[in-house]
């Protein structure tokens, strides 16, 4: 459906459709361990500014009656640009309803 959507709250790195659920994916690289691993950078604050993001999707697209999930992807690389891991986190945190 979309890479990189922008809202005035930031931004939603990929935004697709499977099996009739909309799938916000948050994409997390990094080079080294120095500043933490991947999984670090997606907190609790990360993810409510994610799922606000999602919300003014949602809401521009009129799809309040679709299912959506979050999913995480993190990827290690080498200093020389070498991908060293690649991890795909379904589900990674979900939109709390209350």
């Amino acid at each position: 459906k979309e890479r990189n959507y922008r809202t005035f709250l930031g931004e939603i790195d990929i935004v697709c459709e499977y099996k009739g659920n909309i799938i916000f994916v948050e994409v997390k690289t990094r080079r080294s361990d120095k500043f933490g691993y991947p999984e670090e950078a997606v907190n609790f604050i990360k993810q409510q500014k994610i799922i606000k993001n999602a919300l003014c999707y949602l809401s521009k697209y009129y799809l309040w009656k679709k299912n959506c999930c979050f999913d995480v992807i993190l990827i290690s690389i080498s200093n020389h640009k070498d991908i060293r891991r690649i991890k795909h986190i379904r589900n990674a945190f979900y939109l709390d309803s209350k």
